[in-house]
This record gives structure tokens, C-alpha cells and sequence, in this order.
């Protein structure tokens, strides 16, 4: 099947991304980006950046922020615990391959220039969305948190006097039942607002043959956003928003029953023969687990942002405040016997205060701000069922959490322009990062616990780091549709602390900072008069003391090591023809970690999570128009990857082979635009590969494996105003 995929999908592989909006005819639309902090053309600036516009997020079905992956190349994203839960954000192999909730990950996420630090809350649904940017490479001077790897930016639509909006119903697979809708405009004076909203339900999509207990990955999600505007002058504005969202699982996100071994290097490798007798069929899709799992989890978010022109420069100052809740129940064994549970509850809260100037003086341009960051994340994982008598003694273990973060940093950027066609860009940062971690373990096994705090294990239960990053670009417009760029830029992620089922050992307990020095040359380009976009970069990084992760005696254990990263990437759009558009990505990495240790003792070199060698997508839509003035367009996209590893390993049982997805959609679109009617079918040769596995090989002598999502179909139906 897979070969076949391959096949297919070579067929629709042209060359790079929906990077650039585009236009039905004529030439390729400009596309307007905030990658530095200012509205630029994305072909002006030397970041390396994909651009999904609102209206490619429709067209490709993208829903939710893991599927902007599927479009982006160098970019993986997968769900630890399935949908709605800890998704690995990997950005040119840099992620943080962990799963707790107090982690961060080292390629960033944000929502209107405001950083969301939890984990579990990257995974959300996209609603009433301009467009998503995603810059590759470390982002260590002018976004608010140090990103080592590379941000995602998500930028939804504001309000506007005039009144507009949509409303959107669509229908699909395994019960899918979603409406969204949005509305705005002038309230009155100087004030315009916006309100946006989506309930999205599904079935589980993981069919689960135990009669007793509920389908999983089920989704019953709603979320409202809402925002006001104020022109408080002619050079002022504030911008007040706030944004609620709440899911109900009660399916939870298990994994397949996938029983292992360890080979004669000391390396986990699944028992195929015996694979599906837990679950008892071939189908990839079923799980026999036990009832009663859940995953609820509850997000807020309010902002203000305040834009103040002054003779000069201008004022950008943005407060916001989170507050994400998650209770988990997981079912451990991945089998309908009650034999091992885990409970996994968390409470994070954030606030993030940034204020930025902004100058632009002929030849030079600035940036210069401070930025304020405090998270507090508060939680705690219970093991229970016959699997904690075995491990403690007794019916359960609870391991509790609290940590607080605190960081500051100033920060500056200056573009100077040493002749019409050459310019230099050069930024610094610096942080301060301080980190205090309660813990307490085996709570019900020993009385009172095992504490981990400054009285019991002293500066080990503190981190405080301070950092330098740089940034030094230059670029050349060759000709007037063609730029060169390249240079060196450096970043940072602050260390952490590991925890586990049990005490975690002394010696293993704290995780240095990770730092990462990226050289980097590229290009973009107009070609064709217009009619075709190409851009491209190679790159070079050195990674010092990356944070791995491994899984052992019930601990989540980060480590650090050294690594490498050599890669390169091919961004295409084109209208060759009046209604026909073509667009293609393709991504190369050769990663490498260095020195690691596995079950046997030996050492060896290993890959990246998460980083492909190859990565590619694609799409072609040609559009007809049709009596009347409406119009009928058909489409097919897709994306493949190579081999990928799901550990730092690189077990045989946790890597998986090349696979390949197709879509397909038809729309139709009235004269004006006002209505539209779509259908559409997601992985439409129904391809089996995994999203992501998990190795509990050596505790419990099996791997869980989380598959990736059958072929499924459905319709939409949209109103515009």
C-alpha cells in the first residue's frame, strides 16, 4: 500500500508550499507576514518562513493546529496522547519529545504575538484564522520566549467596521458534526468588535472492541472567541480580547496493545506474529482497553494590546494572562483488564507582559522592547491498579508538582540599508531564567511522601540561567525579484527538571539549558512575471546539550547531549495556467545525536525524533467557471515522510517506515462568493502508519502504538457576509 501511496502521490509532487496565497488568475498574490515583528512582504525578509493563509486553511481542511504539519515542510508535529492532549512540536528535528505539563517546548507557539507556554494546550482547534506563520530556525531576539528550533504563529482575523462574517456547517466520518461562525463590525464610535465560535464533535475514532467501554479520541469541544477594538486617536489603539475553549472526552486517547522485545543489541522490536492478540483484530484503528478514561481539559486567555504612535517610533505594549486545566485518566496496559492506570491532572497559569518601540529612520530600522514572562504549573500523575502492588507495595502512587518560572529579557534589533540593494540585520537578547520545582513521590506508599524542595535536596531543586542570543543577517536583492540571504543566529531554552513514578535519581534530576547556533543561506524569488514563486535554504546547526528524552523505571527522564543538524529546503508556487494552481514543498535532514547509550550499554550516534529525512507536500487545484458566474473547483493535495523515529533510541519497535497521504476536495462557489459547498476525503487510499508510539518495553514487555487516521469523508456547506 504504501509503495502505491508513493506512487500516487509523485504524480502531484511539483516542487514546494502553500507558502504563498494564491491568486485565480493573473499573478501570485503577495503575501504579508509579522515574522519580524512589522508587516513585510515574505519575500523581502531573511527568515525562513511557510505561510498558510485563512482561506489555504479552508481549502485544505485544516482544522486543527498538528494538521498545519501535513503542509509544511521540516515541520512534524505528533500527538503524544492522541487528539486534544501534548502534541511534539518538531521543527527541523528540534522538539521536546516529553510529556509533561510543566515542559515547554523548544519550537514555540504562539497566538497573536502572545507565547503559549502549556504543552497540552498547543493542540487546539483553528477558527476565524488570517493566517499561520511558521518561521524556521532559531527565533532568539525579537519573540517574547527563546525558541531554539523555530515558532508557529497563529493570527486570527480582528474586527473591522464594517460588518462581515460567515457561518459554517459541515458533516463528516465517525459522526463529525462541526458549526462555526463568526461575525463583526463597527459597534459604535470609535469602537468595532468581533465574536467568533465552534462546537466540534466527533466519535471516537479508535474503535474500541471492549463492550464495556467507550470509542477514544472522541472530540466535544467548544470554543469562543471574543474581541474589542478601541481608535482611542488618530495614532492609538487598544485591543482587548479574550478566548475560552473546553473539551470533554470521555473515550480518553489510548494506545494499540503492541507486545515487544528486547533483540540481542538490547533494542525493543515488536512480536509481529503475536501483535494483535490483545486486541483481537488486524485493524490498526481498534483498541481493547478498559472503561471509564476521560480527558477534559478547560483554556482561557485574555489580552490587551496597546498600538501608540509617537513622532519617531511607535508603542507596542501586549498583557495577557492564561489559565489551562487537564484531567486525564489513561489506561497504561492498552487492555481491558484493570491492570495498570494512570491519572494525570494539571493546572498551569501564565502571564506574559511584552513592550516593544519601533523606529524607522531612512536607512535603519529598530526594535527594542522588554519582555516579562511568569508561569506557575501545579499537578500531579497517579499510578494505580495491580500494576502499583507489584511496583510499591500498594493500590497507587501519586507523584505531585509545583513550579514556577520566572524569566525577563531585553531585547533589540537594527536593520540598517548599506545601499539600495544591500542591507545588514543584526539582534541581541538577553534572559534571565529562574526555575523552583516542589516535588513529592510515592504519596499512599510512604507516609508523607518523598520530598524534592529546597530544604531536602538544596540548589538542586532551583535552576537559574542567564543567556546572550544573537542574531546577524545579511541580504542582497540581486534584481528586483530575486534576493539572496544568509547568516548565523543563536538561542536558548532554559533548563528543567525530570520527575517520574518514583524518586527520580539525584544525579539525573536537573537538565542543563540546550543551545543552538544556526548558519544559514537562502533565497527567494518571483518568477514567470510573476506567475511563480520559488524559494530556498540550506542550513547548518550545532546543538549543544540538546534535551532528549527516555523513558525508564517509571521515570520521564530528559538528558543531555550534543547533536548536529545539516538540511535543506524547496518552497514552489505556480499558475502555469489561467485557473490552475500548483504548489509544492520538500524538506531534507540529516541529524544526529551524538553519543547515546542504550539498554545494553553500547554507545552510538543516533537521529533526531521527529525528523524525516524526507519530507514533501503538494497540491493542484484547477478551477472552472460556470454559467452564471459561479464556479466549480477541483483539488488534490498531500504529503509524505520518510522513515521516523519516535525515541532517541532508535528502537526498531519505535521507528516507523515512509508513508504517504492524498486528499481530495470539490467545491462549488456561487457569483459573489457568498456561498460555498464542498466535499472531501482525507487520506483517501486509507494509508496505515503510525503517529506515534510509546516503549514500555523493559517495564512491561509491550509498545503502545497511536495510528493515524483511517480514510475518512464528509461535506461542508458556508455562508460569507
Amino acid at each position: 500500500m504504501k509503495s502505491y501511496n508513493q506512487v500516487l502521490l509523485s504524480f502531484v509532487l511539483i516542487a514546494l508550499p502553500l507558502g504563498a496565497a494564491l491568486g485565480q488568475e493573473g499573478v501570485l498574490e503577495e503575501v504579508t507576514v509579522t515574522a519580524q515583528k512589522r508587516e513585510q512582504s515574505a519575500q523581502d525578509i531573511p527568515v525562513t518562513v511557510s505561510v498558510l493563509s485563512g482561506e489555504d486553511l479552508l481549502d485544505l481542511g485544516i482544522d486543527n493546529s498538528n494538521a498545519v504539519a501535513d503542509y509544511t515542510p521540516g515541520l512534524m508535529v505528533s500527538s503524544v496522547f492522541g487528539k486534544g492532549n501534548v502534541p511534539n512540536v518538531s521543527i527541523r528535528g528540534v522538539g521536546l519529545n516529553d510529556f509533561k505539563d510543566y515542559h515547554e517546548s523548544p519550537s514555540a507557539v504562539y497566538v497573536d504575538e502572545v507565547y503559549k507556554a502549556t504543552l497540552a494546550s498547543l493542540d487546539f482547534q483553528l477558527f476565524d484564522i488570517d493566517r499561520v506563520e511558521v518561521l524556521k530556525g532559531p527565533q532568539g531576539t525579537l519573540f517574547g520566549r527563546n525558541a531554539t528550533g523555530g515558532l508557529i504563529q497563529y493570527v486570527t482575523r480582528k474586527p473591522t467596521e464594517d460588518t462581515e462574517g460567515y457561518a459554517r456547517l459541515g458533516l463528516g466520518s465517525f459522526g463529525q458534526l462541526k458549526a462555526e461562525a463568526a461575525v463583526g463590525g463597527g459597534i459604535g464610535g470609535t469602537v468595532s468588535g468581533r465574536i467568533s465560535m465552534i462546537h466540534d464533535e466527533s466519535d471516537g475514532i479508535q474503535q474500541n472492541v471492549n463492550p464495556e467501554g467507550e470509542d477514544a479520541n472522541q472530540l466535544d469541544l467548544n470554543a469562543l472567541r471574543g474581541q474589542l477594538n478601541f481608535d482611542l486617536s488618530d495614532s492609538g489603539s487598544l485591543l482587548l480580547s479574550y478566548e475560552t475553549a473546553r473539551n470533554d472526552n470521555k473515550g480518553g486517547n489510548p494506545y494499540r496493545y503492541a507486545p515487544s522485545y528486547f533483540d540481542a543489541n538490547g533494542l525493543s522490536e515488536i512480536d509481529y506474529e503475536n501483535r494483535n492478540v490483545v486486541v483481537g483484530t488486524d485493524d490498526f484503528n481498534d483498541v481493547n482497553v478498559s472503561s471509564g478514561l476521560r480527558l477534559e481539559t478547560d483554556y482561557s486567555s485574555a489580552t490587551a494590546r496597546l498600538d501608540w504612535g509617537f513622532d519617531g517610533f511607535d508603542l507596542v505594549s501586549i498583557s495577557n494572562y492564561q489559565d489551562f486545566n487537564k484531567n486525564f485518566l489513561q489506561d497504561c496496559d492498552s487492555a481491558p483488564a484493570p491492570f495498570c492506570k494512570t491519572e494525570f491532572l494539571a493546572d498551569t497559569r501564565q502571564y506574559s507582559q511584552e513592550i516593544r518601540f519601533q523606529g524607522d529612520s531612512g536607512a535603519m530600522q529598530w526594535d527594542a522592547g522588554f519582555y516579562y514572562f511568569n508561569l506557575r504549573s501545579q499537578g500531579s500523575q497517579k499510578l494505580y491498579g495491580p500494576i502499583a502492588g507489584i511496583f510499591f507495595g500498594t493500590e497507587s502512587g501519586t507523584t505531585t508538582y509545583d513550579t514556577e518560572t520566572k524569566s525577563w529579557a531585553l531585547f533589540g534589533q537594527l536593520a540598517y540599508d548599506l545601499s539600495d540593494t544591500v542591507k545588514l540585520i543584526g539582534g541581541l537578547r538577553y534572559t534571565d531564567d529562574k526555575k523552583d520545582m516542589t516535588q513529592v513521590f510515592l504519596l499512599g506508599v510512604v507516609p508523607g511522601g518523598i520530598a524534592y524542595d529546597a530544604t531536602t535536596i538544596g540548589d538542586l531543586a532551583k535552576q537559574k540561567d542567564s543567556n546572550t542570543s544573537y542574531s546577524a543577517k545579511i541580504t542582497w536583492d540581486v534584481t528586483d525579484t530575486t534576493m539572496l540571504y544568509g547568516g548565523i543566529s543563536d538561542a536558548y531554552k532554559s533548563g528543567t527538571f525530570n520527575t517520574g513514578f518514583g524518586p527520580v535519581p539525584l544525579d539525573a534530576y536537573s537538565v542543563l539549558p540546550e543551545h543552538l547556533t544556526s548558519f544559514e543561506a537562502g533565497f527567494k524569488s518571483d518568477l514567470a512575471g510573476g506567475r511563480q514563486r520559488l524559494s530556498g535554504a540550506v542550513f547548518y546547526y550545532d546543538y549543544k546539550d540538546y534535551q532528549a528524552f527516555v523513558f525508564k523505571d517509571l521515570n520521564q527522564l530528559l538528558f543531555n547531549a550534543d547533536a548536529t543538524v545539516t538540511g535543506a529546503e524547496l518552497e514552489w508556487a505556480a499558475l502555469p495556467i489561467d485557473g490552475l494552481e500548483i504548489s509544492a514543498g520538500i524538506g531534507y535532514l540529516d541529524t544526529t545525536v551524538k553519543d547515546v547509550q542504550d539498554g545494553s550499554g553500547a554507545i552510538y550516534d543516533r537521529n533526531m525524533v521527529l525528523a524525516p529525512e524526507f519530507s514533501m507536500n503538494a497540491m493542484a487545484r484547477y478551477t472552472w467557471d460556470l454559467s452564471g458566474g459561479s464556479s466549480l473547483a477541483a483539488q488534490l493535495d498531500g504529503n509524505y515522510n520518510s522513515k521516523t523515529y519516535y525515541d532517541n533510541l532508535n528502537n526498531p519497535g519505535m521507528t516507523e517506515g515512509a508513508y504517504a497521504k492524498l486528499n481530495t476536495r470539490l467545491f462549488w462557489i456561487s457569483s459573489e462568493g457568498t456561498w460555498e459547498v464542498s466535499t472531501w476525503v482525507t487520506n483517501l487510499t486509507d494509508e496505515e502508519y503510525r503517529a506515534y508510539a510509546f516503549d514500555l518495553t523493559g517495564d512491561l514487555g509491550y509498545i503502545q502504538e497511536g495510528w493515524g487516521a483511517p480514510r475518512m469523508y464528509g461535506v461542508s456547506a458556508s455562508y460569507n457576509f
